[in-house]
């Protein structure tokens, strides 16, 4: 899939490629991207207008060499329509199929995820941005990440794309919201508080040691280390 730059946010290609490295540097699943010089693309449609900086190719994980493998989104698992894909759901409801599905390595992988976006400021983790795939087209497991960016540079809101368990608050994000989204989804807590200790761990690792080369402007950084500072887990409370 190739992502083109946008006409209205500079540097979106360059932000979601550092987002994406930084989250397989913490350990996080997500697919090989690249930034691609536009250049290089065939076939581009015309009427574009001015596009500037390079474009995203990201690898597709809903395809093999067998075949297209079946894959479908949280908003089409809860039955939401795509215009109310902030609506009607919430984290703990995610978390809540993942454990009766797909077993405590998914929500392992969910928390990280969860934890990991909540500390770069991501605000758009809505019901379309968590997929459940089937490769062998009967056993559901969680989709490689996707589609993970930082907002708070340009959207400076606090405000989750969806409730946790209780809040949608960033700020409210600790230990007791996680303990509380662990036993509502019926997801063992031990597992989820361990899995969020260790990704705050990672992340603060990675971030240390790659802010400075990832394609991140110096006000993106800035506004990254102010936003995960006000993250109560980031203090492991």
């Amino acid at each position: 899939i190739v992502k083109l730059p946008s006409q209205v946010i500079p540097g979106v290609a360059e932000k979601e490629f550092a987002v994406m490295a930084l989250a397989r540097a913490v350990g996080i699943d997500d697919p090989e991207t690249r930034l691609v010089p536009l250049h290089a693309i065939e076939d581009l449609p015309g009427g574009l207008g001015a596009l500037r900086g390079p474009a995203l190719a990201v690898e597709r994980f809903d395809r093999s060499d067998a075949g297209p493998v079946h894959i479908e989104d949280f908003a089409q698992v809860f039955g939401v329509f795509p215009e109310r894909k902030y609506e009607r759901a919430s984290y703990r409801r995610i978390a809540a199929v993942l454990a009766a599905e797909a077993g405590a390595d998914a929500i392992a992988e969910f928390v990280r995820r969860l934890v990991f976006g909540t500390l770069v400021g991501n605000a758009d983790m809505h019901l379309k941005n968590w997929s459940l795939v089937y490769p062998d087209r009967r056993t559901p497991r969680l989709a490689p990440a996707y589609d993970l960016v930082s907002t708070i540079a340009y959207l400076p809101d606090g405000q989750a794309a969806l409730k946790y368990s209780r809040t949608r608050d960033m700020s409210g994000f600790d230990r007791s919201e996680l303990s509380h989204l662990a036993a509502k989804a019926l997801a063992p807590e031990a597992i989820v508080l361990e899995a969020a200790r260790e990704t705050v761990a990672r992340f603060r690792e990675a971030w240390a040691s790659e802010k400075g080369h990832l394609p991140l402007a110096p006000d993106v950084v800035a506004a990254i280390e102010t936003h995960m500072r006000t993250i109560p887990l980031f203090h492991g409370r």
